[in-house]
């Protein structure tokens, strides 16, 4: 009878009476030293005698990210799944991450640009020279989102409010990929909005002109230092108007005023020539290309007069405060009536 030896693996014959059953061969227990290269561990088992991890459960993981135990869990589950699949435990390779990248980076500028800020350009000179042809400004439009209205002095842009860009004759980007990155955010956009400055918001009377020429909000003169040299308050148009501005419009009127189309010349259009605040896309603040141009878009000093607006009255703030906790204070007054009364049917 032969068996092969556990130690060489080759045939050797054994004499079956003198094996302690009869059978098989048994061989004798290994020592340490002799199964240190014996194979492969069992399951369950590492080198060294330290216990791996045990498998994961399945369906215990989605996308490397645990599954959540409670309801605040869930909620926040989709953000942390995207995270992991963003930015990976293990890095993956440059070719496989490239895509993953490119696809965060349209995304992100696609929130900043709907959220936050937006870049647009400048294609007409309605507005010099504050802007230039050409130029890229950074528009605000966060306070836009955040409930804010435009305030008098302000550069906007701001989406036609019916047929003006006819008579402005301003052209839009018929180019599919350069249409695609305007409304990703990766180029200024020139889709046909429009770029003025505010002149009169709800409640305004805004009047051309006095005595001297000059256009009144309010009552008040404006001195507008900002106008294309040359120009008049109402160059271009020429004729006089008298307007108040409903709540919820502004009137816009342009720095170029001789070649401005603004809320004069669209008097006997829909909302009379006034642009509704929801059309407002945002508040210019940055003119940032050329570099030669940078530079930011304050609201000119004129419009910060006394008495342009109601609170800018004498008195009025104070005014305004005593109204404001008028019914705080009668309130308070009737809490102390009941409690009078209390104190009378109880004693």
């Amino acid at each position: 009878m032969t068996v092969e030896r556990p130690e060489t693996g080759l045939p050797e014959a054994v004499d079956p009476d003198e094996q302690p059953h009869a059978g098989a061969f048994v061989p004798a227990a290994a020592t340490p030293s002799e199964s240190a290269g014996a194979g492969p561990e069992p399951s369950g088992q590492a080198v060294g005698g330290k216990p791996e991890q045990e498998p994961e459960e399945a369906g215990g993981r989605l996308a490397g990210v645990a599954r959540p135990g409670s309801a605040l869990g869930w909620v926040l589950f989709p953000f942390a799944v995207v995270w992991r699949f963003l930015f990976p435990r293990k890095p993956r390779p440059f070719l496989v991450e490239l895509p993953f990248l490119v696809v965060f980076a349209l995304v992100l500028a696609f929130l900043i640009k709907t959220f936050l800020v937006q870049a647009f350009y400048i294609p007409s000179g309605s507005m010099q020279n504050t802007l230039q042809p050409g130029d890229r400004v950074l528009v605000n439009r966060a306070e836009q989102w955040l409930g804010g209205t435009p305030t008098r002095g302000e550069v906007v842009v701001f989406q036609d409010p019916g047929n003006w860009l006819e008579t402005e004759g301003t052209a839009t980007s018929s180019n599919w990929l350069k249409s695609t990155l305007t409304w990703v955010g990766l180029l200024p956009a020139d889709d046909g909005d429009l770029i003025k400055r505010v002149i009169g918001v709800g409640g305004d009377h805004v009047v051309c002109c006095n005595g001297q020429g000059q256009i009144t909000v309010n009552g008040v003169a404006l001195n507008e230092n900002y106008l294309y040299p040359g120009d008049e308050p109402n160059s271009g148009y020429l004729k006089p108007f008298d307007v108040t501005v409903p709540q919820g419009y502004l009137w816009v009127m342009g720095d170029h005023r001789s070649v401005s189309l603004d809320s004069r010349y669209h008097q006997d259009q829909e909302f009379g020539g006034m642009v509704p605040v929801g059309n407002v896309v945002g508040r210019a603040d940055i003119v940032v290309w050329p570099i030669s141009h940078w530079k930011t878009l304050p609201i000119p000093g004129t419009f910060k007069q006394v008495g342009l607006s109601a609170l800018g009255l004498p008195g009025a703030i104070p005014g305004a405060a005593l109204v404001g906790t008028m019914p705080l204070a009668l309130k308070r007054r009737k809490r102390r009536r009941l409690l009078a009364a209390k104190r009378a049917t109880t004693g």
